[in-house]
């Protein structure tokens, strides 16, 4: 690491009233209408997959320690080990970018971590990944889902934290926009995101901003500046760490080290450049490409007096782009300007940057394939990006420095990477919810689409613009509910249906199509009166376009029937829905998917009110309707079956309902994997069946495994817990009075 990382619808009820999710059993989705809705899902489910708060230790090198930073680690571990005042502790890392404020603050999480602490790393360079993570950190400390639904996260988490027992220490990497840890508080006042830590516990930030403004009196400020003066030597030896021997004395190491300011950032590049350099062969070398300490000085001061250490970076970027191009990649300098128009988050490359996305990005338009990879890793192999191999759930992303990236950024480039964005929100390859690579693809676009929608000029877009950028925001916004953040999704969508009302009007379909996932949300998040009302005046609104029996029209009273289900009002949910389906079969007739969808949701209802014969017929009637259209693996399919399934299993025909069951999960198992809130939905509903049947043994064995998950994930009092706990107890006696 050398110093200088830095630089680098609706839930499906049980019969014992459990409260369920998932993107399976939640919804049907509705084929054939114009709206685009949110596909909700169990906030808890995929937030568990979407972040990691474990510090990433892996990412010190042994072989490049820390160089000139001896006092500054002693000074911050012994004020983070010191008892705490009434203030507790909370310690920012200042410094301007570049200076190794990430390789401190891992240093010292490696040294908790031995001494046998507990610890937490959270980035925080965009919101949504910040509050997941927090939440994260709150679950691991103790909170249940159902404390998180609450609204209180905040508070939640440290509460949680202060009641731990042993050491800990939370890291807030990349804090340089501090509004984002404010939250539903302040942070100067103490009662943000990141608040001082009481107890065994400290926080870290590390940050750009150093104003007390910011910080107000809760935190104890330590500022971070570049190696020099008499930490020169230490520079020299970053320097030293990533060059070859061949590049010259420590003496040349020192005197460019000196130029370049001490900075770590601009000395890992320089090095990592003359490594590179000395690694072409000569043939293959531009004629003055430096291949030493001195040779990199002299081009460094050719012309260029009285540089600040930010023109530094600029240089040593600069020089590196133009190695990149006497090597043959002569669009590097384009490529990473574009890349920096992206937002500050890890960039889905192998679904942005390919070749039919890059029609409209000047020059790289030519670049194909194979070019464009050659490019990617040619940047990465001078530490300009980093390129991270794929993982279970997590796509291949690339990272940018926040340095590099606002060294790079040309505001020519912002409007095509927003094009690249939008057109990649809309494309038809993340349509299959049940794939995990697209789930994985969704979660990591959705800050970019964000961004986007934030940087765009949306008074200056032409209106076929503007209305592709709604909706990829509209499809963004169903993965922020995914991850289990309501309150931004709602958030968002509110901008967006005020920015449509006003470019566009309020009654545009776009504007109305965001207004519909609005109530959705709301709904979600348990505003059923304000889902209801909002359903009600969409209403108003499609009845006056359309009349009662408009396809949007039929939609929106499909939703409002099932917030009218939602409260209670099942006698009312039941004629919204037979008066839709009327008017549905008129239409389109009796087994189009939008006449099944209402079908399906009336069945529910049937069963909720106990007419389990009704209800029966109408789920196996629209099962055979969707075999007839979709693949038995469908989703869509899978929900139908689970649902007959219920009422196979209340009506007492155990046998067929155990079948059902074990299909259903067999599936699941194989496309979204064990742990996934709908397979174990799906597995404790099996269980039951087998208890049943009398199988004990195998009953036990389901429920135990659904409980160790559901345990870890959701925490030991939350609700599905709780009744997973039950049910395994009773299996449990059984066995025993046998």
């Amino acid at each position: 690491m050398g110093g200088e990382q830095e630089q680098a619808g609706g839930a499906v009820g049980r019969a014992d009233n459990r409260l369920t999710g998932g993107t399976v059993h939640g919804h049907v989705v509705q084929a054939g209408r114009a709206d685009i809705t949110l596909r909700m899902s169990d906030p808890a489910a995929p937030a568990a997959v979407a972040v990691t708060v474990a510090p990433p230790l892996g990412l010190r090198d042994p072989g490049r320690p820390l160089r000139g930073r001896e006092e500054t680690l002693e000074r911050l571990e012994a004020e983070l080990a010191a008892e705490p005042g009434a203030e507790g502790r909370l310690l920012a890392l200042c410094g301007m970018g570049g200076c190794g404020k990430t390789a401190i603050a891992l240093e010292i999480a490696a040294r908790r971590s031995a001494a046998g602490g507990r610890g937490w790393w959270v980035e925080a360079r965009n919101g949504p990944a910040l509050e997941a993570a927090l939440r994260a950190v709150a679950r691991q400390a103790g909170a249940t889902q159902e404390e998180l639904e609450r609204g209180d996260t905040a508070d939640l988490l440290w509460s949680r934290l202060a009641r731990l027992d042993t050491p800990w220490l939370l890291v807030v990497d990349n804090a340089d926009d501090p509004a984002l840890l404010d939250g539903p508080g302040s942070l100067s006042a103490g009662t943000g995101w990141i608040r001082p830590a009481t107890g065994p516990g400290a926080v870290l930030v590390t940050t750009r901003d150093s104003t007390r403004a910011t910080w107000g009196q809760v935190a104890r400020l330590h500022l971070l500046r570049p190696l020099t003066g008499g930490r020169l030597d230490a520079a020299a030896r970053i320097l030293r760490d990533h060059a070859p021997a061949s590049a010259g004395t420590p003496a040349q190491a020192h005197a460019l080290a000196a130029r370049l300011g001490g900075l770590p950032l601009a000395l890992r590049l320089a090095g990592t450049y003359l490594d590179q350099a000395n690694r072409t062969p000569p043939p293959f070398r531009a004629p003055a490409t430096p291949t030493t300490y001195a040779d990199y000085l002299r081009a460094w001061e050719d012309g260029l007096d009285r540089l600040d250490q930010g023109q530094a970076l600029a240089r040593t970027w600069a020089m590196s782009v133009a190695l990149l191009e006497q090597r043959g990649h002569g669009h590097a300098r384009a490529l990473l300007e574009l890349l920096a128009a992206f937002a500050d988050a890890d960039l889905p490359y192998t679904h942005l940057l390919t070749p039919d996305r890059l029609t409209e990005a000047g020059p790289l338009a030519a670049l194909d394939g194979p070019a464009i990879w050659q490019h990617l890793t040619a940047l990465a192999g001078l530490g300009l990006v980093e390129l991270l191999e794929p993982v279970p759930g997590v796509p291949a992303v690339l990272r940018m420095h926040p340095l590099v990236r606002d060294a790079s950024r040309t505001p020519g480039t912002v409007p095509v990477a927003n094009g690249i964005v939008t057109a990649a929100a809309l494309a038809d390859e993340f349509e299959d919810a049940m794939d995990a690579e697209v789930t994985a693809a969704w979660r990591s676009l959705a800050p970019h689409i964000l961004d986007a929608f934030e940087r765009a000029d949306l008074a200056g877009l032409d209106e076929t613009t503007l209305l592709d950028l709604t909706l990829a925001v509209n499809v963004a916004g169903r993965q922020l509910v995914t991850d289990g953040l309501h309150a931004q999704a709602r958030t968002v969508l509110e901008a967006v249906r005020a920015a449509g009302s006003e470019h566009v009007g309020p009654t545009h379909p776009h504007t109305l199509i965001t207004r519909h996932n609005l109530a959705l949300v709301l709904r979600e998040l348990g505003e059923l009166v304000l889902a209801r009302a909002e359903f009600e005046a969409l209403l108003e609104v499609r009845r006056s376009l359309g009349g009662d029996t408009h396809v949007e029209t039929l939609n929106t009273r499909h939703e409002l029937a099932s917030v009218l289900r939602d409260q209670g009002e099942l006698d009312s949910a039941r004629a919204e829905l037979e008066a839709a389906l009327a008017a549905e079969r008129d239409r389109v007739g009796d087994t189009h998917p939008s006449t099944l969808v209402t079908r399906h949701e009336l069945a529910r209802t049937l069963h909720e009110q106990g007419e389990l014969v009704t209800a029966r017929a109408e789920f196996e009637a629209v099962l055979a309707a969707l075999r007839e259209q979709i693949a038995d693996h469908h989703p869509h399919l899978l929900v139908a079956r689970f649902d007959l399934a219920r009422v196979l299993r209340d009506q007492g025909e155990l046998a067929r309902a155990r079948a059902e069951f074990e299909i259903v999960l067999a599936v699941e198992r194989e496309r979204l994997g064990d742990t996934h809130f709908s397979t174990l939905l799906t597995q404790y509903s099996l269980a039951l069946v087998l208890r049943d049947q009398g199988d004990l043994t195998q009953a036990r064995v389901e429920l135990e495994a659904v409980l160790a998950v559901e345990t870890e994930r959701l925490g030991p009092d939350h609700h599905n817990t709780q009744i997973t706990r039950r049910a395994l107890d009773d299996v449990l006696r059984l066995l025993e009075g046998r």
